[in-house]
């Protein structure tokens, strides 16, 4: 089968018309082809966020966390101590920077529970499954939860 026409059988393969083909929304497997549907944005299905998506600073952040996973705390703590000394260690701020960034993606994803839910999905799929098409769809799809988790408003 050709390139073209693997591309027109995945396409066909949606359970609907595909309108600017713009973002990565879904991915799932039909009659052995991998088929991925294509949307402008992440449907949360009328959903509102458990919390606002806070400021890019550690104390806002440790507050969404707290409220999002108190369990999830112990975690964050941890990190921010090993983010700081590493910081000091290395007299860099990217440690910090990167913690930072690391647990504000997080809670973006985090405070819609659907897509948290959907977010574990796919990383399950990634870590179990035999077939390579779709562990790299769903990777395909973590990385768009990960890019609109932020962007999607409540």
């Amino acid at each position: 089968m050709t390139r073209a026409a693997t591309v027109t059988r995945v396409l066909t393969g949606c359970s609907w018309r595909p309108m600017g083909l713009s973002r990565l929304e879904a991915c799932r497997l039909s009659e052995g082809y991998v088929s991925i549907c294509f949307m402008s944005h992440l449907q949360v299905s009328g959903e509102q966020p458990v919390v606002p998506l806070p400021d890019r600073e550690p104390a806002a952040i440790r507050a969404a966390v707290a409220r999002l996973d108190p369990a999830a705390l112990a975690r964050f703590e941890a990190d921010w101590t090993a983010a700081t000394a590493r910081a000091r260690d290395e007299y860099s701020l990217l440690p910090a920077r990167y913690f930072v960034e690391h647990w504000f993606n997080w809670v973006a994803v985090a405070r819609w529970p659907e897509l948290a839910a959907r977010l574990r999905a796919c990383e399950r799929i990634v870590a179990e499954s035999p077939d390579r098409a779709e562990r790299r769809a769903a990777a395909a799809e973590i990385s768009q939860i990960l890019r609109q988790a932020e962007t999607i408003s409540a």
